[in-house]
């Protein structure tokens, strides 16, 4: 047989499976449906149909017309695009593209007669080559359509997010279109931090290292970067070994829990107010059980309240060094809540320790032994030493 007598056999045999066009379609969609990724997406039959045919029926072209390979490229990116946004896995969609060969090649090892099978063997090759061809163009154009998918995901969640904190006082937002951009839940709990932006890299750093099962969301607020991520509605107040792990050697400032998408701001300013009460140098995290007493400290001032004034400025009737063994006195009693805990980290007696608290009463009126006095000299102590 003649190179010519051959290459006609082989249009012959591929005309011949074209007009079967529709057979191989029912059994792509026979095996196709059998996946549950395609029928779980919710993808119409009727647009996998029409696109399985408008597949085949080109690959075929292809087979006795080399002109229609780039055809064939770009329809596989086309489907590719599609099915990135469609949310079809990768490996699912290039498990389906791959369906083609066994489908295409029983399909033409049906319709060729005996005489034509040497003809079908000599041309197992390019059957193979242009299902590849098709599986490699999909699969580049799925990942570079992934990546945009995955770019714009991220501004949209940029956008929403500084939604957000912007809108704070100044107009109504969508709190549940927030929710649905970040994908969670607008009644979650939430944990949010902040940190200075020179401890911004580090903690950026951390978050990209670490093995978290929540995603974290951050936003640059003036001189500080706020984090925030989802918590269960039964997290305990105090921050976990794991998202300790993600503040490790960094200044930051954990809020109380933020208990609804609406009030991560309110959250994100007090943990930001918290952190600017820690030194340049103390790379720790802080939250409000330790950073109250500075804080009110900070907002009385603003209102002309200095307790600094009004508890410490009497104490300075007494000498230098009694004045400095009533504040040390003073501040062991705070920590330790009792008389033997003063008494053990001054070393001194426990009656010295009660003649000391009646001394500071008589100068400053303040019976620290009583919760609301103990509070106001906790926050004059934190003037101090500020």
């Amino acid at each position: 047989m003649t190179n010519r007598q051959e290459t006609q056999r082989w249009h012959g045999l591929v005309s011949r499976q074209s007009e079967n066009l529709g057979t191989l379609v029912e059994q792509f969609m026979k095996r196709l449906l059998d996946a549950g990724e395609y029928r779980d997406a919710g993808l119409r039959e009727a647009e996998l149909r029409a696109t399985s045919s408008d597949v085949f029926g080109l690959m075929l072209r292809a087979l006795v017309d080399p002109t229609q390979v780039g055809a064939v490229e770009r329809l596989a990116s086309r489907l590719g695009r599609r099915r990135a946004r469609d949310g079809i896995p990768l490996d699912s969609m290039l498990t389906a593209i791959r369906l083609d060969f066994p489908i295409l090649w029983s399909g033409l090892l049906s319709t060729a007669g005996r005489s034509e099978a040497h003809v079908l063997a000599a041309h197992a090759e390019e059957v193979w080559n242009v299902v590849d061809t098709f599986a490699r163009f999909a699969q580049a154009a799925y990942l570079t359509e992934q990546d945009q998918l995955i770019r714009e995901r991220q501004d949209l969640q940029r956008q929403q997010i500084s939604l957000l904190f912007d809108a704070v006082g100044q107009f109504e937002v969508n709190h549940v279109q927030i929710a649905r951009a970040l994908g969670v839940s607008v009644s979650s709990f939430y944990r949010v931090v902040a940190v200075p932006s020179e401890s911004a890299v580090t903690l950026r750093h951390n978050i990209d290292k670490a093995h978290f099962s929540e995603r974290v969301f951050t936003h640059e607020q003036g001189r500080h970067l706020i984090a925030f991520w989802q918590i269960p509605a039964t997290s305990p107040m105090v921050v976990t070994p794991r998202e300790l792990a993600l503040l490790d050697k960094v200044r930051a400032a954990v809020a109380p829990i933020a208990r609804a998408i609406a009030d991560i701001p309110l959250a994100a300013l007090a943990a930001s107010r918290m952190v600017d009460q820690l030194g340049p140098d103390e790379e720790r995290v802080t939250d409000l059980k330790a950073s109250w007493p500075m804080l009110a400290k900070t907002y009385l001032a603003e209102i002309g309240c200095d307790l600094g004034q009004y508890v410490l400025v009497p104490l300075r009737e007494a000498t230098e060094r009694e004045n400095e063994r009533l504040l040390e006195t003073m501040a062991a009693y705070l920590d330790t809540g009792s008389l033997l805990g003063t008494a053990s980290t001054i070393y001194c007696h426990r009656n010295t320790v009660l003649n000391r608290l009646h001394r500071i009463e008589e100068l400053t009126g303040l019976d620290i032994t009583k919760p609301a006095d103990a509070a106001l000299a906790m926050v004059a102590l934190a003037a101090q030493q500020k």
